[in-house]
């Protein structure tokens, strides 16, 4: 893939990302407190289908900053990737979507459960990328 499709490809994608995770974040501070003027509840999609298209926008950004890296940033940039945009608006939906199958709305409870994993897997993968060293290639 060549640098401008790439490039192209990357604003395509963030645009898309900020587009869908700002009605999110404002929906989730609607949730906690709505005092202030930035938080509400106008958005036109559940919230539920904008942690799915959030992390589903995510991945393939990780995917595209990973080309012609080597192992030890791949970790990093996974790593990032999982505690940052994916692992709270996954967690969310997750936990929504299995409320919604057993009808009973304590069942979100487990993206409190959730939620960790998938942050400690991404610090997990962070770590790896910091403390591996990095290898010689030889030819």
């Amino acid at each position: 893939m060549n640098k401008k499709l790439k490039v192209v490809l990357l604003c395509t994608l963030f645009v898309l990302l900020l587009f869908f995770l700002v009605p999110w974040l404002r929906f989730a501070s609607f949730i906690y407190g709505s005092e202030s003027p930035f938080p509400k509840q106008d958005i036109m999609i559940s919230p539920l289908y904008l942690g799915y298209f959030i992390t589903l926008i995510s991945l393939p950004i990780a995917y595209i900053f990973n080309m012609s890296r080597s192992k030890k940033s791949k970790f990093k940039i996974w790593g990032i990737f999982l505690m940052v945009p994916i692992s709270l608006p996954l967690a969310y939906s997750i936990g929504l979507t299995y409320s919604l199958i057993v009808r009973n709305p304590w069942a979100t409870m487990l993206m409190f459960y959730i939620f960790p994993l998938i942050f400690i897997a991404g610090l997990i993968l962070l770590c790896v990328g910091v403390i591996k060293k990095n290898e010689v290639r030889k030819y």
